[in-house]
């Protein structure tokens, strides 16, 4: 990873937004998804990423502040008339009234081990690919040396951060990584979407979801994980009536305890991928998780959330309540602030 960064602030202006409806955030009117290692890079006339050199994910500590006005500091809901004057319509207009507010959430992949060493053995599988084609470090690309992961989708559309006359910033070039293997000549590595059935068929999509593809490669947990534990001890065992100090007969409370033992709190907690149902792609890992909200209105014009966000990577949605009656569908200013960026511990 790069130094930290000496640019951390990054801004951003959605479109217009919907009443009591998520919208994707967009950059002009295309919605898109937060890449924070491409707009550090762009601020920072450096290269940020996703990961570590070993392909150990990265996690970027962010301030997310929303604010319930434009980048010029147009108020949500008060209207210019021809002659330029502004005007508010009814109090729910105005920005910090309890009856109107503005939510911005971000969503983003899950921020556990299955994730991250999905990340490191991809990583390690797009290097054998490389040695495996004669490709030398020093044949590759200045900023090819980690992985430019997709969020949900090999074709992405990444929202821009804007400079303080609201224009969006010229960007450079980011292409995401592009992987090989005998059964799909180029294909990329998403965060979240469903995963690919690979016990049926040999995968030839676009992309793929890493953490479901990497819990179909390995032997999962047992569903008993205490299997020993029907074999023995025996019920009645003398040896361990006389060694736990009870030579009596066994009590009823004995064959509860040794029945709890046997049974209860064996199977794991978390959902297993059951490999021998073909077909069957809808699993947990794959599903993307809230990693937090900002809320301006009830009575503050600006709303702040810290959210860790794996990989630097996230889709950031917004929406106005309790404005049907006014109709405002105005665009928010709103910035991500990069806190910490550390490994990802799973």
């Amino acid at each position: 990873m790069a130094k930290f960064p000496s640019q951390r602030l990054l801004t951003y202006e959605t479109g217009l937004l919907s009443n009591d409806a998520w919208t994707s955030v967009v950059s002009g009117s295309v919605a898109g998804d937060l890449n924070l290692p491409r707009d550090l890079s762009v601020l920072n006339m450096r290269g940020y990423a996703s990961t570590t050199r070993k392909g150990v994910p990265l996690v970027y500590r962010t301030m997310i502040k929303v604010m319930q006005q434009d980048q010029a500091g147009k108020q949500v809901g008060v209207n210019a008339d021809s002659g330029g004057n502004a005007s508010v319509e009814t109090d729910d207009e105005i920005p910090g009234n309890a009856d109107f507010s503005t939510t911005l959430r971000v969503v983003g992949c899950q921020n556990n081990w299955v994730m991250r060493n999905a990340a490191v053995k991809f990583h390690a599988a797009r290097e054998k690919m490389f040695r495996d084609a004669g490709v030398t470090r020093k044949q590759r690309g200045a900023y090819s040396h980690e992985i430019r992961y997709a969020y949900d989708a090999y074709n992405d559309t990444w929202i821009v951060p804007i400079d303080g006359s609201g224009d969006a910033f010229t960007l450079g070039e980011w292409e995401l990584s592009h992987l090989s293997y005998t059964g799909d000549s180029e294909f990329t590595l998403k965060l979240v979407g469903a995963g690919d059935d690979e016990e049926s068929n040999a995968f030839s999509g676009n992309d793929l979801q890493i953490g479901h593809s990497y819990l179909m490669s390995r032997i999962n947990q047992a569903e008993d994980t205490n299997e020993e534990s029907d074999e023995g001890p025996a019920l009645f065992s003398v040896l361990s009536q006389m060694l736990s100090g009870d030579s009596g007969a066994t009590s009823a409370l004995q064959d509860d305890v040794v029945e709890e033992a046997r049974t209860s709190q064996d199977e794991p907690p978390y959902e297993l991928i059951d490999i021998s149902n073909s077909g069957d792609t809808g699993h947990n890992i794959h599903e993307p998780v809230e990693l937090g909200r900002a809320i301006a209105g009830q009575g503050s014009a600006i709303g702040s959330v810290i959210v860790d966000i794996p990989f630097g990577l996230a889709n950031v949605q917004a929406r106005h309540s309790g404005a049907d009656d006014q109709n405002i569908v105005d665009g928010v200013f709103w910035t991500a602030e990069v806190l910490d960026i550390f490994e990802m511990q799973g």
